[in-house]
């Protein structure tokens, strides 16, 4: 047997002496397929009880009961296998350490993919989120359509379909939207020295409450942000429905209500303005 680095290889030798071919029948090698046609059958039939049973446990998901069920039936797989090489005469000493030989090469060349795996196991198996609700996350944003075991989909507004992998949502923060059914979003307005402070702060949360999209409790708020160079900054806190779709709206319906309103109390939205100075009236220069 030799030793590269940690990972035992089978020499020739090794090999001739998996198998004792000197006692084998014609018999052993149906019998060893048969072992391993029962054992995908039995795997089968185990995946389907497994998800029946993981379905009746109200906090796994429909993802989380597949996976589950697959690992049980791949389980039930390797050992059928593992036991059919019994039959043939296999000496499973050598045969398990090309076992764990190949295993470790595939775990190491598929390193992501496990991470993915495990990481959507944590997903399915957490209160973050679950299809249905729209998150933000560092990858996309939109409505998660499923959590499958290596990504997380996720329909944008636009109708675009992006593939998130697990491993990405679990490291990075992720934002959800849905989850506490409304939302607070806010917008600047800002008005001219000199305006009533008071008059404009109830025309605005008048304005923003008049909307259908605008929650009433709590009640929107405007407040003074700034004073800015050109302007007294206000800012509108109000609160709406969780999408994101409803977020605009709200906002477009809010500014739409305060535009109303400001002109009919003759109040002025403010905006840079620049003063040209051109020098003296006798036209020479200061200098």
């Amino acid at each position: 047997m030799m030793v590269i680095g940690q990972v035992p290889i089978p020499t020739t030798e090794d090999l001739e002496n998996f198998v004792n071919a000197d006692q084998l029948t014609m018999w052993d090698f149906v019998w060893a397929f048969l072992i391993v046609v029962i054992s995908f059958v039995l795997a089968r039939f185990t995946r389907r009880i497994v998800r029946r049973l993981t379905r009746k446990i109200p906090r796994i998901t429909e993802e989380a009961s597949l996976l589950v069920s697959r690992a049980f039936g791949w389980m039930i797989i390797s050992m059928g296998i593992i036991y059919a090489m019994t039959v043939i005469g296999i000496d499973m000493v050598p045969a398990l350490m090309v076992i764990v030989g190949v295993a470790l090469v595939v775990f190491f060349a598929g390193r992501r993919l496990m991470d993915n795996f495990s990481s959507g196991l944590v997903l399915q198996g957490s209160p973050m989120f679950v299809v249905g609700d729209q998150i933000v996350t560092t990858a996309g944003t939109g409505t998660v359509q499923e959590i499958t075991g290596r990504t997380v989909i996720v329909e944008t507004i636009d109708g675009e379909s992006v593939h998130i992998p697990n491993k990405t949502v679990i490291d990075n923060p992720v934002i959800n939207l849905t989850n506490l059914g409304s939302r607070r979003s806010s917008l600047e307005i800002h008005v001219e020295y000199g305006t009533d402070l008071a008059l404009t702060k109830r025309v605005i949360e008048e304005a923003a409450a008049s909307c259908e999209s605008t929650h009433r409790d709590p009640p929107p708020e405007a407040l003074v942000l700034a004073f800015g160079d050109n302007a007294i900054e206000f800012t509108l806190l109000f609160w709406h429905d969780p999408l994101i779709l409803d977020q605009y709206r709200a906002t477009d319906a809010a500014a739409r209500a305060v535009t109303l309103a400001f002109a009919e109390h003759n109040i002025v939205f403010a905006f840079p303005q620049r003063t040209l100075w051109w020098g003296h009236g006798d036209g020479k220069r200061d200098g």
